[in-house]
C-alpha cells in the first residue's frame, strides 16, 4: 500500500521513503543528477538502497525528465545522504521503478570468495554464491553520506 506523501520533503528515518521517490544532486556545473529510492531497509530504519540514475540536466529532476533512465550504481546509504547531497536536503518526488525497468541489482556479500559469500538482490540474502558466479556480481557496499554526489560527478563532470 502506499502512503501518502507530499513532496518536496526531508525525512528524517526511511519511514516514508518509498523505492521510486527521487532527490537531486547538485553539480559543480550548474546542473544536476539524480538520486533514487530503490529498496528500503527493514533493519536499519535510517537506512536504503540508493540508486545513482544515467541522468543529468540543467534543472531538477521530475517524474517525466527521469523516464526511461536505468542505475549506474546502486549502494547502501544512511538517509543523511539525502540531505547531504539533496537540494535542500530534500525528497522531490516519485516514479515508479516498474515504468523504468528499474529492480535493486545482485550483489554479492564480500569481496573475497568464500564459504559463507550470499549472492543477494538488494537487501535480500538468496543462496551462496557459487565461485563461478562470483566474479559477475559487485560487492554490496555502504556508501559514505557523499558517493552518491563524488560519483556523480565522475560520470557526469
Amino acid at each position: 500500500m502506499m502512503r501518502k506523501v507530499s513532496y518536496p520533503f526531508s525525512p528524517k528515518s526511511n519511514t516514508y521513503l518509498m523505492p521510486g521517490q527521487f532527490w537531486a544532486i547538485p553539480l559543480g556545473t550548474n546542473k544536476f543528477a539524480c538520486g533514487r529510492v530503490i529498496q528500503v531497509s527493514k533493519e536499519d530504519k535510517r537506512g536504503f538502497l540508493a540508486g545513482l540514475m544515467d541522468w543529468v540536466g540543467e534543472y531538477p529532476p521530475t517524474a517525466e525528465r527521469i523516464a526511461g533512465t536505468k542505475t549506474l550504481k546502486q549502494g547502501d546509504v544512511h538517509i543523511k545522504t539525502i540531505h547531504e547531497t539533496g537540494l535542500e536536503g530534500m525528497i522531490l518526488g516519485y516514479r515508479p521503478l516498474e515504468e523504468d525497468g528499474i529492480e535493486p541489482y545482485f550483489f554479492k556479500s564480500q569481496e573475497g570468495f568464500a564459504d559463507d559469500c550470499i549472492l543477494m538482490k538488494g537487501y535480500q540474502e538468496i543462496r551462496p554464491v557459487t565461485k563461478e558466479e562470483w566474479g559477475k556480481y559487485p560487492t554490496f557496499s555502504t556508501w559514505g553520506y557523499l558517493v552518491i554526489k563524488n560519483l556523480a560527478e565522475e560520470y557526469f563532470m
